[in-house]
């Protein structure tokens, strides 16, 4: 494969993975969601926030800045932990919080 034959392919890739992650799409928040999940069933469980940090999610376009996040870990009642990054602040929380965990069996989300 020649220099330019190379080069090609390479652009390709970059412009295929750029086109790829720009169609992934995070929700704003706890309280968004998209069009899709009306009507869905979601599996419920409560659980306490034993820990969480502020996070960025990367916005995956040059043009935008990363979203602010909060990843929480959260002691389940079934005893189980979990650890959940969804976009927020850390000031809207606090270790201790009893919290709603839905999953849809894709994504989960920390609610009060």
């Amino acid at each position: 494969m020649n220099s330019s034959s190379s080069r090609a392919v390479l652009v390709s890739i970059v412009v295929a993975a750029a086109a790829i992650s720009g169609c992934a799409s995070t929700p704003r928040d706890a309280d968004t969601f998209g069009r899709g999940v009306s009507g869905e069933v979601q599996s419920v469980e409560w659980g306490t926030i034993q820990a969480l940090r502020p996070v960025a999610i990367e916005s995956g376009r040059r043009l935008t800045s990363d979203t602010s996040a909060v990843e929480f870990t959260v002691r389940l009642e079934s005893g189980n932990s979990i650890v959940v990054v969804q976009p927020g602040t850390v000031g809207d929380y606090r270790v201790g919080d009893r919290v709603r965990v839905t999953n849809d069996g894709t994504q989960t989300r920390v609610a009060r």
